[in-house]
């Protein structure tokens, strides 16, 4: 009963706190006319006058709501190339990344995440370039590009784990820094 009788006077409070949500209008008071009240004998007393009061209409103070505008942009999303270790990783028969672009003298370690044994080879136009042998699970194998060009892997053994490695010289990889020629 204390809750409910606390909570009845704050919400008193809270309402004369905040006083009156709409303005307040005047209010007309109608008086009326005096009449003449005939009598049997003129007199000539003067009649009396009764002001009728004026309305003055109160101003309104009117707000304007501003508005404000908020513009969220999307960061521009850039690739910085790895110049010097890339891992990919093979789990469920494929290679994670699927294609990677790198910088010439990357190198690229391979890591096998499956339970079963993974072999990794180029094909296409790099056909014979290197060949891992087999990657036991847990274990991991490297190679290094330093020819630009692009290069597809797959493995042996699931014919369709397939992969690309797109090695793009310094200002056509997006992000990568620029190329600096040594000093004599």
């Amino acid at each position: 009963m204390k809750k409910f009788i606390g909570l009845l006077v704050l919400m008193i409070v809270l309402v004369m706190v905040s006083g009156c949500t709409q303005p307040a209008k005047p209010v007309e008071v109608i008086t009326p006319a005096p009449t003449a009240v005939p009598t049997a004998a003129p007199t000539a007393a003067p009649t009396e006058v009764i002001p009728v009061p004026t309305i003055v209409p109160t101003t309104e103070q009117t707000l304007v709501p501003t508005t404000v505008t908020t513009t969220l942009s999307k960061p521009k999303v850039t690739l910085v190339p790895q110049t010097t270790k890339t891992i990919i990783y093979m789990r469920n028969n494929t290679f994670v990344p699927l294609e990677l672009t790198v910088l010439p003298g990357t190198g690229i370690t391979w890591v096998n995440d499956d339970s079963v044994n993974h072999a990794i080879k180029t094909t296409g136009v790099n056909t014979g370039m290197f060949n891992s042998g087999d990657i036991i699970p847990t274990a991991t194998w490297g190679y290094t590009f330093g020819t630009v060009g692009v290069y597809e892997i797959v493995s042996p053994d699931s014919p369709d784990m397939k992969g690309t490695i797109v090695v793009k010289n310094g200002a056509s990889v997006v992000g990568a820094p620029a190329m600096q020629t040594p000093s004599p």
